[in-house]
């Protein structure tokens, strides 16, 4: 028997169901000790631990100061830490590991405080010239620890938080050895070490360099063969079938002319431009559109793009709107060929649709043709552009859109 898992009004799991049998009810699946993303108060040990354990956090961490007086706790959740996994980032967040408000925290480490004080067994500890600098240097380490372990999105607090954590371990562990009158036995060994550990490294330096230098050979061979592996795989989807259809269709020239005029298209914009190929710009988007027309309708597509833009609701309204003029020329122009000229500039995006066909009276559209009106003209209007049609019978059409860039 497995747990059913009852999914919330947007799909998300909101709990677990127990089964029951013939034997009794069935538990659900233990959950994995892992330490989660969110919720830490410090490197989220106590809240994994909380709910594998299926307990309270704010019991856990009670448990580990505790513990931390005698010395254990410490040295349990340092374990801990070093050992328990991250949860994955699309792991769903355990409903128990919640993060600890400011009055818990407090309430923590009054607590601790106090078991340090009323604590008899702690004769050694409790002397003020141990106590202190092991508190700092063990602040240090947790500082230290805190921000190589989290995902630090502000890359310049992270560096201070380090700044920080180094001069707490390093200031602790130098008060130490003061206090414990080591400081200058420590200083003797530190300076043996290091012309024993800088002897070792002249000697070996040849050995060093090879080895350096042939994972850097073995590196650059792997960036080549990813990099031969992706090209290969991209020609093997695009040229190489556009050529198979190229001599299928050997026999129809304006077919021949299309694919090979949208592979080419293709091809250069995969070269030279990998954000537009992406489609996340408005040249990207324009690409797109013009081999999506190509591909539905008999008709050739010449684009000019000057300048681009990164897409958003905006963008992808005036690429809409550019869709159905193009297709509009396609299938009534009469031509077999329409011209696309787009310009970017600090204040706008302009397009311009021209086709030199049978052009129509702009005025003289009947009220229930609502497709340049609704799909062209609206849209745009809705976005805050505007749409601008000029045509007459037998001098082609030409749709001018201009959509205003916000300025922040």
């Amino acid at each position: 028997m497995y747990p059913v898992r009852s999914p919330g009004h947007d799909g998300a799991v909101t709990g677990t169901t127990t089964l029951r049998t013939a034997e009794g009810p069935v538990r659900p699946e233990r959950p994995p000790l892992l330490r989660p993303r969110g919720g830490r108060v410090l490197g989220g040990v106590a809240a994994g631990t909380a709910d594998h354990l299926r307990l309270d956090p704010v019991l856990v961490r009670i448990g580990f100061v505790l513990l931390a007086v005698a010395g254990v706790g410490v040295v349990a959740y340092a374990l801990l830490w070093f050992t328990m996994k991250v949860a994955p980032a699309d792991a769903p967040r355990p409903a128990r590991a919640g993060g600890a408000s400011r009055r818990q925290v407090a309430g923590l480490v009054v607590l601790g405080v106090a078991a340090l004080v009323l604590s008899s067994r702690l004769d050694t500890w409790a002397r003020g010239d141990v106590v202190v600098p092991l508190v700092l240097a063990g602040a240090g380490l947790a500082v230290i620890w805190y921000q190589l372990d989290t995902d630090r999105v502000d890359a310049r607090s992270a560096r201070w938080g380090l700044v920080v954590g180094v001069l707490l371990a390093g200031g602790g562990v130098v008060l130490l050895l003061a206090t414990t009158g080591q400081l200058a036995n420590a200083r003797n060994g530190f300076v043996a070490t290091l012309v024993v550990l800088v002897g070792i490294g002249l000697a070996t330096a040849p050995l060093w360099r090879r080895l350096l230098d042939s994972r850097a050979q073995e590196r650059s061979a792997r960036i080549r063969s990813e990099e031969r592996a992706a090209v290969a795989a991209h020609l093997h989807d695009s040229v190489l079938q556009t050529l198979a259809l190229v001599q299928k269709h050997a026999g129809d020239p304006a077919q021949v002319t299309r694919l090979a005029r949208g592979q080419e298209r293709e091809l250069r914009s995969w070269l030279y431009a990998p954000s537009e190929a992406a489609g996340g710009t408005w040249a990207g988007m324009v690409r797109r559109l013009v081999a999506e027309v190509e591909a539905d309708h008999e008709v050739t597509v010449d684009p000019v793009v000057v300048g681009d833009v990164p897409a958003d609701e905006a963008v992808d309204a005036l690429a809409r709107a550019t869709r159905e003029a193009v297709v509009n020329a396609a299938k009534h122009s009469g031509t077999p060929g329409v011209a696309l000229y787009s310009e970017v500039t600090p204040a706008a995006v302009t397009v311009f649709v021209r086709d030199r066909g049978a052009g129509f009276d702009p005025a003289a559209v009947p009220a229930d043709r609502r497709g340049l009106r609704d799909s062209v003209v609206g849209r745009l209007q809705r976005v805050g552009g505007t749409a601008v049609v000029h045509s007459a019978p037998g001098e082609g059409t030409e749709v001018e859109l201009t959509l205003p860039r916000r300025t922040s």
